[in-house]
């Protein structure tokens, strides 16, 4: 086997036959880098006459010339550029499997550290080919071809494969980028284990993603609401072929920092990929939010600074996407929550996350967000998760234990506390500190021997909680205010209920919406009669009947119909004399007059 495979390598890699691989891969980006992708097609109904524009989304692929549904899109120039992409991926395609080593097929080969050769040579490929101009066909330099031959004579034959792949993806990435190419290409490498070729194609992937799309609009590619899943999707496509995903996660970050757009922070696509990324990859996941608060941090001119009440913020001119992100990433915060996070494996990359908001300080500069990094930091402070710098930081604030015996101690201790929270105009969280430890004073009423030392400092507790949450519910002027000076006013206003002797929320009164009638106006007709419905004339008609029978006791008396004797019949002679008979007539009380007599009938006439 070792000699087929030195024979493979002496003789189906030599520099004749690297050329002839790469000459039909040169002709075919030739004829893309011609093809300019449309924006709108005119396309022919598959199933009518009526023509109709089609528009593609920016990140679908392009189907493949022979499938079913290239019939559908099958048209004028689509045809033509679909033909060319899946022409050049041909040809990539053909060289990688012409120079795959017998011994390398069915096999799966384990990811190993790269040596200095393959890292040699894979260079030496990305930087053989020079400068081309893609858009009219030239002939090719003789003396251009002759030193990338003599390149390849230089290079040993067992790395003249990876020089190889390395130089013809070169050629390749040179042609505009096109989203099906890519992606085509992505998978033809991960399908036969290319592990520097995938890496530099997921890169280019995500710039394509994370770039206009020309001519569809001013939006980016990935902002697209029809490519929501794209990246939870692209991203199970990486895993499921052993690539590592915090490999992944790190190319994703870093073409998001670098195309500095805010508006991707925000995307549903990201949305979706980083809960994903939270229930399934935690480590990767802080790492994500550590980079949103670097560029939060690289956003911003000048840091802001606090006036002498540490009320205000200095805002800058990127104030507006400052907030946003943070905004952004309390959202991402609060997908897990720190007191279900105990184990030890679990605290490294929140620590490295809560280093990253003290240097920066972008915890400062929101409300919700200073809250929550607060909640955290302070988890983790008693699990003993931080580091040697940051033990040395909270020093200062003494760690001398107390106990019930020195009362008037520990409320100097946690008044230090309380007040380095309404510095930092953490309102809520003093308040709460306060009512935890008014708590536990109450709790401990009946476990010590000096009660009414005890029941002292529990009053002098109620003080400090009612002070608080005096200065966090009681006056405007002295809550937490919004750091965008146009912000909208609170939602929520708080009051003093007596009865239950705490404070609530009430709600702003909501302003009803007018239901408006939908009405269609049509210019060519008008209709100047009313259309009248019988169904109202019948309802007015049925209610005035029940109101008649409601008011009266009996309207008419039963009638019996005399029957007419039969002429053709004998009478038989009467038993007894006939007597005279009377018609009990009842006058109606029908105001209305809905009802008349019997002998006023038409069949007593």
């Amino acid at each position: 086997m070792a000699r087929l495979t030195k024979n493979f390598e002496s003789q189906g890699l030599s520099t004749q036959r690297i050329s002839r691989l790469l000459r039909p891969l040169r002709t075919k980006c030739i004829a893309l880098a011609a093809m300019h992708p449309p924006v709108c097609y005119k396309n022919p109904a598959s199933y009518g006459s009526k023509a109709r524009s089609v528009e593609f989304n920016p990140l679908d692929n392009l189907p493949p010339p022979d499938s079913v549904r290239s019939y559908h899109v099958d048209h004028g120039s689509v045809a033509t550029l679909r033909a060319a992409i899946y022409a050049v991926r041909d040809s990539f395609c053909d060289i990688v499997v012409k120079t795959k080593a017998p011994e390398a097929e069915g096999s799966v080969h384990a990811h190993r550290v790269p040596r200095l050769a393959d890292l040699c040579s894979i260079i030496v490929g990305e930087h053989m080919q020079a400068d081309e101009d893609f858009g009219a066909e030239v002939e090719e330099d003789s003396d251009q071809l002759g030193e990338v031959e003599y390149l390849y004579e230089i290079i040993p034959v067992q790395y003249r494969r990876s020089a190889l792949l390395a130089h013809a993806l070169d050629i390749i990435l040179r042609c505009p980028h096109h989203c099906t190419l890519l992606s085509i290409l992505l998978d033809v490498s991960l399908q036969h284990d290319l592990y520097h070729e995938s890496f530099v194609l997921i890169h280019w992937l995500l710039h394509a993603s994370v770039s206009p799309a020309s001519g569809v609009g001013s939006g980016l590619r990935l902002c697209h609401s029809a490519h929501s899943n794209y990246l939870v999707d692209l991203a199970q496509k990486w895993k499921g072929a052993g690539r590592p995903t915090g490999a992944f996660v790190r190319i994703l970050t870093e073409t998001l920092v670098k195309a500095a757009r805010p508006e991707l922070w925000r995307c549903k696509a990201l949305g979706k990929f980083v809960r994903e990324l939270h229930n399934h990859d935690f480590h990767s996941f802080f790492g994500m939010v550590g980079e949103l608060v670097s560029s939060i941090d690289d956003i911003q001119p000048d840091k802001p600074h606090r006036n002498e009440s540490r009320g205000l913020h200095k805002c800058g001119p990127f104030r507006t996407e400052e907030i946003s992100f943070a905004d952004q990433l309390n959202r991402w915060l609060n997908y897990s929550s720190p007191f279900g996070l105990s184990h030890p494996q679990d605290s490294t990359p929140i620590v490295e996350f809560l280093e990253r908001c003290r240097q920066s300080r972008v915890h400062q500069n929101a409300d919700s967000l200073g809250a929550t990094v607060v909640c955290w930091a302070t988890h983790y402070l008693s699990e003993g998760a931080l580091s040697a710098d940051i033990h040395t930081a909270i020093s200062r604030f003494g760690v001398n234990e107390t106990s019930m015996g020195r009362l008037q101690d520990s409320r100097v201790i946690l008044q230090t506390y309380a007040s380095c929270l309404r510095a930092e105009h953490l309102l809520l969280l003093e308040a709460s500190l306060w009512a935890c430890i008014l708590r536990f004073v109450e709790a401990s009423l009946g476990h010590w021997g000096t009660e009414k030392e005890v029941g002292l400092y529990r009053e002098q507790l109620i003080e400090l909680v009612e002070d608080a949450e005096q200065r966090c519910f009681g006056l405007s002027e002295l809550r937490p205010r919004s750091l965008d000076p146009c912000s909208k006013a609170t939602e929520f206003e708080w009051r003093w209920e007596e009865i239950p002797g705490c404070w609530v929320q009430c709600h702003l009164p909501v302003a009803k919406k007018v239901k408006r009638h939908h009405q269609l106006e049509d210019d060519c007709r008008h209709n100047l009669c009313p259309h009248n419905d019988s169904s109202s004339f019948e309802l007015s008609f049925k209610s005035l009947v029940s109101s008649a029978l409601s008011n009266r006791t009996k309207l008419h008396g039963h009638l019996k119909r005399v029957p007419q004797p039969d002429p053709g019949r004998r009478a038989r002679p009467p038993l007894l004399p006939p007597k005279p008979t009377w018609t009990t007539e009842t006058p109606s009380d029908d105001a209305l007059d809905l009802f008349a007599y019997a002998k006023s009938s038409p069949s007593s006439v």
